[in-house]
């Protein structure tokens, strides 16, 4: 005899794992993913400080083209009158036309000179609104005055060199790679130990018959008369795994090895960075002081020479000679200040202390 059944089924389940030891890899993890993210924010600190000390060369550019284009537009404003001079007193019969000439050529070699200087200005403006992201369209006031005064003294090289290789980006991302390496190290290390898990299950089931509705227990009684619960540790041995955790392990060793190799030197470059920008700083200091006593002396001979040159007692050679090396004084001057600038600017920035707060 046969008979035919219709049933249906469905079915509930709940399953959960907890790992409880598995060679602290997830915890190394975490302390992996918390040093890249330092590592992180020291790299985009790093890209702030070049774009730092690139604005502060360009600012100092900026600024000594400027000093020089007003200096030459003042001698250009200087000649213009002196040549308005010349060609008045050779009116009145006191100048020869020889005067009035050597004025001319004087005049047009200011103009000249103070053309060119304009143009490097405005360059150098260009060049400062393009490190500094600024739209090239918009009208960027720079403050020229700057005062060598205001720079900090220079500090001992020793603790400076010891504090930026303890701080400076260089050694801090070296530093952090070489710890996620001995991290890794030990990942690998622990595991060779055996993986311990939690687990926890539970089942159960409900069934109807379509052409006997009545035969089946109600929904909920099933529910509880078919529940299966379960509760399991698991640990897991490793025993041969193809020496897979053996070559990762030699990996790991050689890559922390690397790693520190290259902290090393790149705390040696910082150090050497380091008395390289005392040595720079105390040369440009020396430069600057005997370009300023240069400039100051040139300068009261110019002045002699502008007065000898509007009273006709000197040629146009010879006051152009002494003109030429006043501006050559000038320019040395502004070149040894700013040098010296960015030159102690740099230590600072080693001892601590970032570029945007020096400007």
């Amino acid at each position: 005899m046969y008979s035919t059944l219709k049933t249906i089924q469905d079915s509930y389940q709940l399953y959960g794992e907890i790992t409880l030891f598995d060679g602290f890899s997830a915890i190394n993890r975490i302390k992996i993913s918390k040093i890249a993210l330092l590592s992180g924010k020291e790299s985009r600190q790093a890209k702030q400080d070049d774009i730092c000390l690139n604005t502060i060369q360009q600012y100092c550019s900026y600024t000594y083209y400027s000093q020089m284009s007003a200096l030459a537009e003042r001698q250009l404003a200087n000649a213009t009158l002196a040549l308005q001079k010349a060609r008045r007193e050779y009116e009145l019969g006191s100048k020869s036309q020889q005067d009035v000439l050597e004025k001319e050529v004087f005049e047009a070699n200011a103009e000249n000179t103070f053309a060119e200087y304009n143009a490097l200005k405005n360059k150098a403006l260009m060049e400062l609104k393009s490190v500094m992201f600024f739209p090239a369209a918009d009208e960027l006031v720079v403050d020229t005055v700057i005062d060598a005064n205001n720079a900090a003294p220079i500090s001992d090289a020793q603790q400076t060199a010891l504090s930026a290789v303890a701080n400076n980006y260089t050694t801090v991302l070296a530093k952090n790679n070489l710890e996620i390496k001995r991290i890794e190290l030990n990942t690998a290390r622990w595991s060779f130990l055996p993986r311990i898990s939690m687990d926890a299950h539970w089942y159960t089931y409900h069934s109807m018959y379509p052409d006997n509705k009545g035969a089946a227990a109600p929904f909920h009684d099933q529910l509880e008369m078919h529940e299966q619960k379960s509760i399991g540790i698991n640990i897991s041995i490793p025993i041969y795994g193809r020496l897979g955790k053996f070559s990762n392990l030699s990996r790991k060793k050689s890559d922390y090895r690397i790693a520190s190799y290259e902290y090393d030197e790149r705390c040696r470059e910082i150090e050497n960075a380091v008395y390289s920008a005392y040595d720079d700083a105390a040369s440009a200091e020396k430069s600057l002081q005997a370009a300023q006593k240069a400039a100051a002396l040139n300068q009261k001979y110019y002045e002699a020479a502008q007065l000898k040159f509007d009273l006709g007692t000197i040629s146009y050679i010879d006051f152009n000679e002494v003109y030429n090396k006043y501006l050559e004084s000038q320019a040395k001057y502004y070149n040894a200040l700013y040098a010296y600038m960015i030159k102690n600017a740099v230590v600072e920035y080693y001892n601590g202390r970032p570029y945007i707060e020096q400007f």
